[in-house]
């Protein structure tokens, strides 16, 4: 059994559909389960591999796996829809993830936790270990584990690129995935209604602190009146990251129902001038991440959500 967090993306899709193919070719069977709908721009990762989750008995019945791999996160919080099977589940588990959260997912005398904040995709550290016991990759598991590699990275334009990816990339590339294709399968084949939903996310676009933070807002009114899916906000809290100065971007998503998600960005020191640890902020309202990419999780109003995020914003800028 193959699982990775909810709202997946480029980096759990293609860690899952990588796996999946390679212990296939190994001859044994491998389920992947999403909790979402399959996003459509990552349709090269071959989603008819990929099975919803429920809560029917026959999504996971005990005995017929052999062993549990969850990817691309160690936080209970991120598979919520799984977490009473996994805890009752005395399957084995290996948990590989890059991110810096963890809430020991692992038992230590029956599971294996690979951990490396290091590495800038799970793809990545997927990657090393197929390298590593010599597993076959195709053409397939090249593209899936390109995905991964080039998303997480925001095309090999964020601070975490680093030589041990591009090295990777540029293997992957040898063994048949194409960069520009997947490039446009992902970026340029997007429904009018990610772009609606966009322009109404911008219309809510405000910044503070003498322009070094951004703040943007998304409610399921804007997705009904865009016709828009939760897997077309992707990637949009990026979008104010192109204006000088800088330094932090915040997107909240109302759900409903008092739910809201955040999903924090920051510069690097470098570019930014200082140095703004977004995983921290979130760290302490119960999220994480990376230093540069984070999320978390509020169950209250959307305004107190967003009072409480940026005023912590706001004491870190100072």
């Amino acid at each position: 059994m193959l699982v990775s967090h909810e709202r997946p993306d480029g980096d759990s899709l293609g860690s899952m559909g990588a796996l999946r193919r390679v212990i296939e070719l190994q001859g044994r069977r491998a389920d992947a389960f999403l909790f979402d709908e399959y996003p459509q721009r990552y349709q090269i990762i071959k989603p008819d591999g990929f099975i919803r989750w429920s809560s029917d008995e026959d999504t996971g019945p005990k005995g017929v796996y052999d062993g549990i791999v969850i990817l691309d996160t160690c936080a209970w919080n991120q598979i919520k829809p799984a977490v009473d099977f996994l805890k009752a589940s005395p399957l084995p588990r290996i948990i590989v993830d890059h991110h810096t959260t963890s809430d020991a997912l692992a038992k230590p005398d029956r599971d294996l936790h690979i951990a490396d904040a290091s590495s800038a995709s799970t793809c990545g550290m997927i990657y090393e270990w197929f390298e590593a016991t010599g597993w076959p990759l195709d053409e397939q598991i090249a593209q899936a584990l390109f995905v991964g590699l080039a998303t997480d990275t925001g095309w090999f334009r964020f601070s975490n690129t680093d030589e041990r990816t591009l090295r990777a990339a540029a293997a992957l590339l040898e063994t048949g995935a194409r960069a520009d294709s997947i490039y446009a399968q992902i970026y340029e084949t997007s429904a009018p209604a990610r772009l609606l939903l966009k322009a109404a996310m911008l219309n809510t676009l405000r910044f503070e602190a003498e322009g070094r933070l951004a703040v943007m807002r998304l409610t399921q009114d804007m997705f009904e009146q865009a016709g828009a899916k939760q897997a077309d906000a992707e990637d949009l809290v990026n979008e104010p990251m192109s204006v000088a100065g800088m330094v932090v971007s915040v997107l909240l998503t109302d759900y409903g129902q008092g739910k809201i998600r955040v999903n924090l960005r920051s510069r690097s020191p470098e570019v930014a001038g200082c140095d703004i640890d977004v995983a921290a902020i979130a760290r302490s309202f119960g999220g994480g991440g990376h230093r540069r990419a984070a999320g978390v999780h509020f169950e209250a109003p959307l305004e107190l959500a967003e009072s409480q995020i940026v005023s912590a914003i706001l004491s870190a800028l100072k």
